[in-house]
C-alpha cells in the first residue's frame, strides 16, 4: 500500500516538475538598461587610467539610476542622470577634466535623449529641467573647446 502511494507521489512529481518550466517569468523587468552598464564600464576604465580622483560617488549614482530604471520610474532616471552630469561638471571626487569629458561623451552617446533632455520647448521647462539643459549645453561647449584646442596643437 505504501509503495503504491510512494509510486504515485513520484509519478506526480515527475509529471509536474516539467510544468514548472513552462511558467513565464519576466526576468527582463529586473535588468537595468544596457546603457547604464556601458557608462559603468567607462567609469571603471577612467578609474583604472586615472592617477588621482575618487570615482566611488559616480558608481553610487549609477546604482541609483539603475534602481530607478529597474523600477521603471522615468523621473527617477532623469533626476539621477541630472545628478550624475552635475557630478561630472563639477568633477566631484577630484577627477580630471579628461576623465570627466570622456565619461560625458559616453553618456551623450549611449543614454536615450528622452532621459537626458526634456521633450518640450525651453519656455515650458521647470527650473530643474532648465538647469539640465543648461548643463548639457555648457558641458558640450567645454568639450568642443577642448577638442578645438587639441586640434590646433598638432
Amino acid at each position: 500500500m505504501t509503495s503504491r502511494i510512494l509510486r504515485s507521489v513520484i509519478l506526480a512529481i515527475v509529471l509536474l516538475v516539467p510544468l514548472f518550466g513552462l511558467l513565464v517569468v519576466d526576468a527582463e523587468a529586473w535588468v537595468a538598461p544596457p546603457w547604464i552598464d556601458k557608462i559603468t564600464l567607462d567609469v571603471m576604465e577612467q578609474k583604472n587610467l586615472a592617477k588621482t580622483g575618487n570615482f566611488d560617488p559616480y558608481f553610487a549614482q549609477l546604482e541609483v539610476v539603475s534602481e530607478s530604471a529597474v523600477k521603471g520610474t522615468y523621473e527617477g532616471k532623469r533626476k539621477g542622470m541630472n545628478r550624475f552630469l552635475e557630478m561630472l561638471e563639477t568633477k566631484e571626487g577630484g577627477i580630471s577634466d579628461q576623465a570627466a569629458h570622456h565619461i560625458f561623451a559616453t553618456v551623450v552617446k549611449v543614454v536615450p535623449y528622452t532621459v537626458l533632455l526634456p521633450l518640450k520647448s525651453e519656455d515650458k521647462l521647470d527650473l530643474e529641467e532648465k538647469a539640465l539643459v543648461s548643463r548639457m549645453k555648457r558641458f558640450a561647449a567645454s568639450i568642443r573647446d577642448q577638442d578645438e584646442r587639441a586640434a590646433l596643437s598638432f
